[in-house]
């Protein structure tokens, strides 16, 4: 086994496809870095604009009067002009450097737009204003920050904060990413079944190795994300892996970066091993890339396209491979709500890779290999 893996490490060091695939992988980290940098992430008194521009928009639905109590304005108008004020709040805050009047100006805005969910008319300024599933993440967050009193973070190119949303980035089309990148990986096979027949071991075992190289080189382009990202601390700092990242999880919760860092590099694992695995099994079964490439996006996209199925089928691993929506709790935005949990959705990918092993190792011998 050892002496197959050998062969393949020195032939994948040399292909011109994973050659690309790194410079690929290296160009997709830099081009995050500038569209940060340009689109000025995590700039307060921008993002405070837009809230406060959202909350204009809604407000001009209603017709202009007194917003105290005895002014005849609607509560959810009321609720609507004194979200308005705390945004200006908050503005202010950020101008004259007031960390805690911000925090606590947050979580008064979070609290007050809670209650506004269960107002009469909310359904004329939803479209204007955030969801209950983001404002709940936002209330967790302030909330966590206010009790550790964990200094607000607002430069999102610190190397932390940064790796933190790049992974949260790929975790919405690393299966897609991995899929293209092992569509073929049995075909050259099919093409020349001498490739396997010159060699002194069996079929299954054969795959093993040829997936174990595989994933040496999605380690490869794992470790080129941190690589790529390393200059960041020169030139804007390490950042703290301590800060807090809210989550959904069955239920609303806070991460650290390391701990989120370190779920999303599992997910990311898993994944790559079950695309890896789908491949060879599909490339087996129909003997051509493209289709193996087609049926593996159409049963990742199929979730999306209907969301039902998720409620129907909660143990389908596809279900969680877009990680991201699984993490920041998305698929309760569904018209019908479903509430993923990411550690039951990393169990099921598990088992569904331990039913592919077994499948490789009892079903796939050199006697089912055709000339193609």
């Amino acid at each position: 086994m050892w002496r197959i893996l050998k062969i393949f490490f020195i032939l994948e060091k040399s292909n011109k496809k994973n050659i690309f695939t790194c410079i690929a992988v290296a160009a997709f980290v830099f081009s995050m870095i500038f569209f940060v940098k340009t689109e000025d992430l995590g700039n307060g008194i921008k993002e405070q604009s837009i809230e406060y521009q959202s909350l204009t928009s809604a407000l001009t639905k209603f017709q202009n009067v007194d917003a105290t109590p005895k002014g005849g304005g609607s509560q959810l108008y009321r609720n609507l002009v004194l979200q308005q004020q705390l945004v200006s709040k908050q503005r202010m805050a950020i101008r004259m450097d007031l960390p805690e009047l911000l925090l606590d100006t947050a979580i008064e805005f979070a609290d007050l737009r809670d209650k506004a969910f269960d107002m009469e008319g909310y359904d004329k300024v939803a479209s204007n204003l955030p969801s209950i599933r983001v404002n709940q993440l936002d209330s967790v967050l302030y909330q966590y920050m206010k009790k550790t009193e964990i200094p607000l973070s607002t430069n999102p190119l610190l190397f932390f904060p940064f790796i933190s949303y790049l992974f949260g980035m790929l975790g919405s089309v690393w299966f897609i990413f991995i899929a293209f990148f092992s569509c073929g990986i049995m075909i050259e096979e099919f093409r020349h079944t001498s490739l396997i027949k010159g060699y002194p071991v069996s079929f299954d075992k054969y795959v093993i190795a040829k997936c174990i190289s595989s994933m040496f080189l999605v380690g490869v382009f794992i470790l080129l994300l941190f690589v790529c990202s390393l200059p960041l601390i020169h030139l804007e700092g390490l950042g703290d892996p301590s800060y807090p990242i809210a989550i959904f999880n069955g239920d609303f919760d806070v991460y650290t970066i390391y701990k989120y860092l370190g779920i999303s590099l599992l997910y990311m694992v898993l994944i790559s091993i079950f695309a890896i695995l789908l491949s060879v099994i599909l490339n087996v079964l129909l003997k051509n890339m493209y289709l193996t490439l087609f049926v593996q996006l159409l049963l990742y996209v199929l979730p999306m396209l209907f969301p039902s199925m998720t409620n129907l089928i909660p143990f389908n691993p596809f279900n969680y491979l877009n990680f991201s929506s699984v993490l920041n709790g998305q698929t309760l935005d569904l018209a019908k709500p479903v509430a993923l949990n990411s550690t039951y959705g990393l169990i099921y990918i598990g088992i569904s890779i331990g039913i592919m092993i077994v499948a490789v190792k009892l079903f796939l011998t050199t006697g089912k290999l055709k000339k193609v």
